[in-house]
């Protein structure tokens, strides 16, 4: 005879996240893909190799995105943070 399986019991996260916490995380994203970008451009520009011109022109068009993505996401977290008080 089959044992019945039971439902797994799920551990519940009763540690609320803090608006600052998320505010600081998205300051600390939106830095690094912003450091990525620049890094990524100026490889663009002093890079002669066609191949190697494409790739970072491509990665930069991305990060550049991202970053502005993020920046989004940090500017709405502000204001929350500001509506809040």
């Amino acid at each position: 005879m089959a044992k019945k399986r039971r439902a797994r019991k799920q551990s519940v996260n009763t540690k609320p996240v803090l608006l600052r916490d998320r505010t600081d995380l998205a300051w600390k994203n939106f830095a690094l893909f912003l450091v990525l970008f620049l890094l990524s451009f100026v490889l663009y520009n002093f890079t002669s190799s066609e191949l190697l011109k494409n790739f970072f022109g491509i990665l930069s068009v991305v990060l550049g995105f991202l970053a502005f993505a993020i920046l989004i996401a940090f500017v709405v977290l502000v204001i929350l943070k500001s509506g809040k008080k």
